[in-house]
């Protein structure tokens, strides 16, 4: 005998619900940061714009400090260092892991 489905149950909709936000989580929420190697990260990449330990600012028209940036929210910073803005270059040589790296360094200046 075949069961018949009840589509105004609530289940079809969570797992169609659970299934699409699995589908939409970033690739940088899925990996286990390493905040070590986003500072290394960010000595190389974000250094000469940012001052990315301290609270002197790299020259003038320099980007945020990491610790100003550390009050933000991880998604945000997802969403800048993906969507670069301003002056800010794209970085095509970082891999997700290591912008996430870099996303946990930022985090680790939280006061």
């Amino acid at each position: 005998m075949q069961r018949k489905v009840n589509w105004t149950s609530p289940r079809p909709y969570v797992f169609g619900t659970s299934l699409m936000a699995c589908a939409i989580l970033s690739p940088l929420t899925a990996y286990s940061a390493d905040e070590g190697h986003g500072l290394a990260l960010a000595e190389q990449w974000c250094n000469s714009c940012h001052s990315i330990g301290n609270d002197v600012p790299r020259q003038e028209d320099a980007g945020p400090l990491f610790t100003e940036l550390a009050k933000q929210d991880a998604a945000y910073l997802e969403v800048a260092i993906n969507k670069p803005h301003d002056f800010m270059p794209e970085f095509p040589k970082l891999s997700d892991a290591d912008k996430a790296d870099v996303i946990a360094y930022i985090l680790s200046l939280k006061e």
